[in-house]
């Protein structure tokens, strides 16, 4: 940007340019100029005046007693205006002839579609993260009981040490030593309920991405833990295989997690009918050749029919009676804005593969 401001300037021999973008939803104006070049964005009546679509001349701005003359045009794009372009002078007043304003027109109209462009990818990102967030929503919803289930063995584990405990403090001689034993105990498991909820909020929380160097093996191993009872429950066998000496990979813990969470719970979905052969469920991590990491989740289910392989991960579309079509849509958006790849095959002794890949994380120069 810095560099198109710069040939803005020496095109039409002005001393100051600036970019100026209009908040869509309510935010902070923004603004871009040359480096020591003020900063237009923080003058109110320039923003009111631009944020009404009014094409500003001025032969002097109170605000800035520096700035001697200048031209606010705004930038439209879709019938809104998004921003304004903003050329000045500082020594001396200087005319404004209407082919100069011509020629701004032209070069705002090239800058109204790079805002425009910019706040449409930043629409689309938080649409998806509004989608993401209401995966991971529907996706707890399917794990109720075996979450219940995560929750209630410590809580109960608390509640038998307590009534333990003050059958101890009743006794005519309390033995400290297994009151001790017993706090330790209820320590612990108060320790295993929170780690439970702590998982919970992170997956349905509704927060910014962090892209940060993760351990693959950490996000898979902490998704397996949270499920472990759902699968039992299911009496579907589950193995997971972590391939050791992986480098990190970068990437948004939460999001990537909710892609293996959506994966296994495919996997346990396409078991759910008897087919005649065992149920197993396996989760690896493995090397995907020197620039990514791969996560997989084997079933053993009935397959994928070859005409629904890539239709799986359209958005709305599903082979579920009561599946809404968009767990696998958002895990390939989400999978691609890693800059990794989200695919599905047909596993030769029967059942289904889904994985994705990670690109490594790249070292940063110091």
């Amino acid at each position: 940007m810095h560099g198109a401001l710069g040939a803005i300037r020496d095109f039409l021999a002005v001393d100051h340019v600036a970019l100026i973008e209009l908040p869509a939803r309510g935010g902070a104006v923004s603004s871009w100029s040359l480096s020591g070049e003020p900063d237009l964005s923080r003058v109110p009546s320039l923003i009111l005046r631009l944020q009404a679509g009014e094409l500003v001349r001025l032969a002097h701005l109170e605000e800035r007693p520096d700035i001697t003359s200048l031209v606010a045009l705004p930038l439209r794009s879709g019938g809104s205006v998004l921003g304004g372009l903003v050329v000045a002078t500082v020594d001396a007043e200087r005319a404004w002839p209407n082919d100069l304003i011509d020629q701004l027109h032209l070069i705002g109209e090239a800058l109204a579609n790079v805002l425009a462009s910019a706040q449409a990818e930043r629409e689309a990102a938080r649409l998806r993260q509004h989608l993401a967030h209401i995966g991971r929503v529907s996706a707890m919803g399917e794990l109720t009981a075996s979450l219940a289930h995560e929750l209630n063995q410590p809580l109960t584990a608390i509640l038998n040490n307590a009534q333990v405990a003050l059958r101890h403090l009743d006794a005519a001689s309390p033995d400290l030593s297994g009151l001790r034993e017993i706090l330790a105990d209820i320590v612990a498991d108060d320790k295993r309920a929170a780690e439970v909820i702590h998982r919970l909020r992170a997956l349905v929380k509704k927060g910014d991405l962090g892209h940060v160097p993760l351990d693959i093996n950490d996000v898979v191993a902490e998704v397996a833990q949270l499920v472990r009872h759902d699968v039992v429950r299911r009496n579907v066998p589950m193995t997971v295989d972590l391939a050791a000496g992986l480098p990190s990979v970068r990437g948004d813990r939460v999001q990537l997690q909710q892609v293996v969470l959506n994966m296994i719970l495919n996997g346990l979905e396409a078991m759910a009918e008897p087919n005649g052969r065992g149920r197993a469920l396996v989760i690896r991590t493995a090397r995907a050749g020197d620039a990514a990491v791969r996560v997989s989740v084997e079933d053993s289910g009935a397959g994928i029919d070859p005409d629904d392989v890539e239709r799986l991960f359209e958005p709305l579309y599903t082979t579920k009676p009561e599946g809404l079509g968009m767990g696998l849509a958002i895990a390939r958006t989400i999978v691609d804005a890693h800059g990794g790849r989200l695919g599905a095959s047909n596993n030769a002794a029967g059942g289904a593969t889904f994985d994705f890949t990670v690109p490594v994380a790249q070292e940063r120069p110091h």
